[in-house]
């Protein structure tokens, strides 16, 4: 025990050091965030080179501890050795993924590679969850190891980064989740995972000096990335029964707030229709803040859920009972919905989307009129709701088929999603021609939002009715710039960068 002591207090002093050091190179580097007046928000460039203060003090803790042979477990680690030296490989890997990412310099679809790279190189040295053990469950993954591996690190990985959207909130959690895991490693005996996942929560806490509220340096990708990475593998790691076997149901408690995070950005996105990539300001933290609380209470708060869930994880490996584990990360996605402080929106969109499934599957359409749904995810704005009201009355009288609504402004928090369905529309007779427009809304030179409708052909030219929703596309956009207004946002217009696309102005299909 006293040898965990002397890592962490190792890798928090080398943090403490390196940290301001990698700030004053970020600013030469250009390694920096830079507001956008969009999401990011913050009044000033931060640098964002942490990960790389987080990197260097775990990897120098560990080779000391282990290279100079005063750690008592070098027997287990040198057996283990060729996994331990993957995972640093890889380390270091997709932190230069991350460096690149940060300068800006990196495509969406380059850093997934990037991420998949470095998950390559643990499962090649031996990394690889044959058998699964969830709550009494077992499950032997056979051909299915190798990519339920690669798919929870991958998890991992990008569940951590969406995190990373607040001072203090990344290093906070991950603090709370390493030293869990150290606590778990301690309890199965799996002294070189403890030795690795304290020496990180050691750094970690270092790093959190300098990045609590308001901070003067932020992770970056760098840092969210080889954090996600290094948790994914502890999980593993510390979870293992046996050669291959991970009894999952701790873990996946200890990881209950990026897991619910993740998941409900994920719903949340997909039943808006926007892309899984779409940034927005619906996560915990933000939710929280909209709530009207301090970054330092949010972040309390916040650790009181992980607290919660980790509690729930230890009594169950105490008790051996794993349902615990579950019942208490259930717990906490409970409290967060009912208070509706988060997931709330979420709740709502997947309801809605489970009622028009039902009503579909036992035809109850044919008997019914027009149905529609109106959900705000963000926002105080009661405008969306008249608005709504003129576009379905709208779409009855111009006897459209479909008319989905979408606002993603997340420069002033507002976020509001509707359907309309026309059944009678739907089950139109087939060999009619049918057609489809999207119309991007724009505010301060950004696209904000989507107007999407579809309908069949008739006797009314559709550019008529074409022309009846440009005029209530106008009176959105009016909306959108009135609620910026009232928002404070700068005048000044926001600038896309080179690699944007902006989304033409109209976009019509016609189908015969």
């Amino acid at each position: 025990m006293l040898t965990l002591l002397a890592l962490f207090a190792v890798s928090l002093g080398l943090s403490i050091l390196l940290t301001p050091l990698a700030r004053a190179l970020a600013g030469r580097w250009g390694l920096t965030d830079k507001p956008d007046q969009r999401r990011k928000l913050h009044g000033h460039d931060i640098p964002v080179a942490g990960g790389i203060a987080v990197l260097l003090a775990s990897l120098t803790t560990i080779s000391l501890m282990f290279v100079s042979g005063l750690c008592p477990w070098s027997e287990e680690f040198n057996q283990q050795a060729a996994q331990w030296l993957g995972l640093a490989a890889a380390s270091v890997l997709i932190s230069c993924v991350g460096v690149i990412d940060d300068w800006g310099r990196l495509r969406g679809r380059h850093k997934v590679f990037g991420q998949v790279l470095a998950i390559g190189i643990l499962i090649a040295t031996g990394l690889v969850v044959k058998t699964i053990r969830v709550a009494d469950f077992e499950i032997d993954l056979g051909l299915m190891a190798i990519p339920f591996t690669a798919f929870f690190l991958l998890g991992a990985i990008n569940s951590l980064n969406l995190l990373d959207g607040m001072d203090g909130l990344l290093s906070t959690v991950a603090l709370i989740v390493t030293l869990a895991f150290t606590g778990m490693a301690v309890l199965g005996e799996k002294w070189t995972t403890a030795c690795i996942a304290v020496t990180m929560a050691g750094s970690l806490l270092g790093f959190l000096r300098y990045n609590f509220p308001p901070a003067s340096i932020d992770v970056g990708d760098t840092g969210s990335m080889l954090i996600g990475l290094v948790i994914g593998s502890l999980a593993i790691k510390s979870s293992l029964k046996g050669a291959a076997t991970a009894a999952l149901a701790a873990p996946m408690a200890i990881l209950a707030i990026p897991i619910l995070d993740t998941m409900a950005a994920i719903f949340r996105r997909k039943l808006t229709g926007r892309s899984i990539y779409t940034t927005d300001r619906g996560h915990l933290h933000h939710c929280l803040l909209r709530q009207g609380f301090s970054k330092v209470t949010v972040l309390l708060f916040v650790s009181l859920f992980c607290l919660v869930a980790v509690a729930g994880a230890f009594l169950s490996i105490t008790l051996n009972s794993e349902w615990l584990a579950l019942l208490a990360a259930f717990t906490v996605a409970v409290i967060l919905v009912r208070m509706r402080w988060f997931g709330h929106g979420e709740v709502l969109l997947v309801s809605d989307r489970l009622k028009g499934l039902a009503s579909s599957l036992v035809r109850l359409r044919r008997s019914v009129g027009p149905r529609h749904s109106a959900i705000r995810l963000q926002g105080n704005s009661g405008a969306w709701t008249d608005v709504w009201g003129n576009l379905t009355q709208s779409a009855e009288e111009l006897a459209l088929k479909t008319l989905r609504l979408d606002i993603n402004a997340p420069a002033f928090h507002e976020s509001f999603n509707a359907r309309w369905v026309n059944p009678s529309q739907e089950d139109a007779e087939q060999g009619i021609s049918s057609w489809n427009v999207a119309i991007p809304l724009i505010c301060q030179d950004q696209t904000m939002g989507r107007l999407e409708v579809s309908g069949m052909r008739d006797d009314q030219p559709v550019w008529m009715k074409i022309a009846v929703l440009t005029k209530i596309v106008d009176e959105l956009e009016l909306t959108l710039s009135k609620i910026a207004d009232e928002a404070g946002l700068p005048a000044r217009p926001y600038v896309a960068s080179a690699t944007q696309s902006r989304q033409p102005v109209l976009d019509l299909n016609l189908t015969e």
